[in-house]
Formats: structure tokens, sequence, C-alpha cells
């Protein structure tokens, strides 16, 4: 048999969580957006810009990928729990600099979206001259802004929980 008991002060704590709550999302997205734009210039910054003379038929121009890194806004995934803000790149030889490729000339090395082995491609003629590294410089803007976000989140719990005055 189960006995009724009251805590006190429990009303007034889910009360304060609620108000909380109620203000948490604004605080959230402008320093969401404000370490966005803090790693979004970092990447901007380490990216490498291309001053050779571009091959034969390249659409890609010198600076193209540096002034291509854009900021969106924040955005709820997963049944609006989760706050995101994204950097990303409208370049489409953004993810070959930052992680790398592997250079090979002689042609396609896939056919119907599947990858030619070693056989295949030499019978087609298609060398493989080395892999370039990747310059990561999206990886290391968020690994060095890791810190400065952790402290924000503390920092803003810490001034949420003073404002209800938890």
């Amino acid at each position: 048999m189960a006995k009724n008991v009251d805590v006190f002060g429990f009303d007034e704590l889910e009360k304060a969580f609620n108000r909380m709550e109620k203000k948490y999302p604004d605080k959230a997205d402008a320093m969401l957006m404000a370490l966005g734009q803090a790693a979004n210039k970092k990447t901007k910054e380490d990216t490498p810009v291309y001053r050779g003379t571009p091959p034969p038929n390249s659409k890609i121009k010198p600076g193209q990928l540096k002034r291509s890194w854009r900021l969106k806004k924040v955005k709820l995934y997963k049944g609006g729990t989760v706050r995101v803000v994204r950097i990303q790149s409208s370049a489409g030889h953004a993810h070959l600099i930052e992680q790398g490729h592997e250079i090979v000339r002689g042609g396609k090395t896939r056919k119907r979206g599947r990858k030619l082995n070693r056989v295949q491609r030499s019978a087609r003629g298609i060398t493989s001259h080395g892999r370039v590294e990747g310059e990561y410089m999206l990886e290391k803007a968020m690994t060095e802004k890791r810190p400065a976000f952790n402290r924000n989140a503390e920092k803003l719990l810490d001034a949420l929980c003073k404002e209800v005055e938890v």
C-alpha cells in the first residue's frame, strides 16, 4: 500500500524549470550562431587558395573554395530536441580538399556507381599517381572552438539558473 507524500517545494521547482525551458531557445540559438560565425571565420582563414594556373576546361577559380563557406541558421533535429548550426561549402570540390583524395589519370574510376578494381583500371589505362593529404580546415576549426562552446554552454546554463532563481 503506497502512501501519498508531498515533497515540499517540488511545484516551485517545476515552475522554475518551465520558465527556464521558455527562455532557453532564444539564448541557445544566439550562442550557437555566435560560435558558428567564429568557426566559419576560422575555416575560411585555414582554407588554402589554389594560385596556380587552373587545368584546361576547369570551372574551379582561385579562391572559390574560400568564398564558398556559408553558415546556415540554427535548425531543430530529432523531433525538436537537438539544435544544430551548420557550416557548409557550396563548392563541389570542398570534400576533396578537406579529406584528401587520390590522384588518378586516364579515365573514370567508377562504372555504374561501383569502384573499378585494380585489374579493371589497368585494362582501361587508368593510373594512380599518389594521394593528396587533406587540409582538414573545417575539422580543425571545430576542434579549436569546442572548448569555447563548452564554456559558453556552462555560462548559458548558469545564467538561466540565476534568472529563474533555481
